[in-house]
């Protein structure tokens, strides 16, 4: 698969500490995992607001008008 190539600006400081804890060649991988992750726990968040909708009849009424 064929990656897309995202530039992002960040702070020296927080730079150095991501070479740090992470090394160099792997920063990309651990933003990459961070961004995965975020966007399951979204999705999660979204489907819960779905149900919790949908389960009450008063909010179903007010979705329709």
């Amino acid at each position: 698969m064929e990656k897309q190539q995202l530039t992002i600006k960040i702070s020296p400081i927080i730079y150095k500490q991501l070479k740090s804890d992470v090394g160099k060649g792997k920063i990309g991988e651990f933003i990459e995992g961070l961004i995965v992750r975020e966007l399951g726990s979204s999705e999660e968040k979204i489907e819960q607001e779905y149900r919790k909708c949908y389960s009450n009849p008063r909010m179903i009424k007010e979705a329709k008008q």
